[in-house]
């Protein structure tokens, strides 16, 4: 089967690995806060959240993993730039690779002003949830503090408070002309360290 455009030739089956939320979530992660590739055997890493020019990188889950690697293989994902990172609490920077989205995947995903869009909010760790919107292209962090939430842009622009992370989503839409709706909130498991 041929993709639109002659862009890549899939197999049998192949178009439906890629329809489920992890790929959605792992495509969205890929541009804000970012993957990168780290050592010779290319181990995935994410980037810092809300730190997407820094140097920091945590190791990602088994599954997010080896979808970056599935997406790396099919092309929906491309080899970047060549960076240095630091792992953990490492003071030597290791050689890694930036993961990039291409072009033609970040280009057709634009919804108008106004519209409504669907808000992923991944409560990352107690009182710190990172915001990611695919069909705007905007993103953010709700940060826990005194007892509400500051809302800010991904460049780190404090543009208000909220009551909850619905909240904060909402207002982080409407920053960008969007309506949040729905917003999903997804509370991370796993903890590193």
């Amino acid at each position: 089967m041929t993709r639109h455009g002659s862009r890549s030739t899939e197999s049998a089956g192949q178009a439906l690995l890629f329809d489920d939320d992890l790929t959605h979530r792992v495509l969205r992660e890929a541009r804000d806060p970012g993957y990168v590739l780290v050592g010779i055997a290319e181990k995935v890493h994410t980037r810092a959240i809300g730190t997407r020019a820094a140097e920091m990188a945590i190791p990602a889950r088994p599954d997010e993993a080896a979808t970056v690697a599935q997406l790396l293989a099919a092309g929906r994902l491309h080899h970047g730039a060549r960076v240095s990172v630091l792992i953990d609490s490492r003071r030597e920077p290791e050689p890694a690779v930036l993961v990039d989205v291409p072009a033609i995947a970040a280009g057709g995903l634009g919804a108008a002003p106004g519209e409504r869009v669907l808000v992923h909010v991944d409560v990352v760790r107690p009182g710190h949830g990172l915001v990611t919107c695919g069909a705007a292209d905007f993103s953010g962090s709700i940060i826990r503090q005194d007892g509400t939430y500051l809302v800010e842009t991904e460049h780190g622009d404090v543009i208000g408070r909220a009551r909850s992370y619905s909240a904060g989503a909402e207002r982080l839409a409407r920053h960008h002309g969007f309506r949040a709706d729905p917003v999903e909130i997804e509370h991370e498991r796993e903890v590193y360290g």
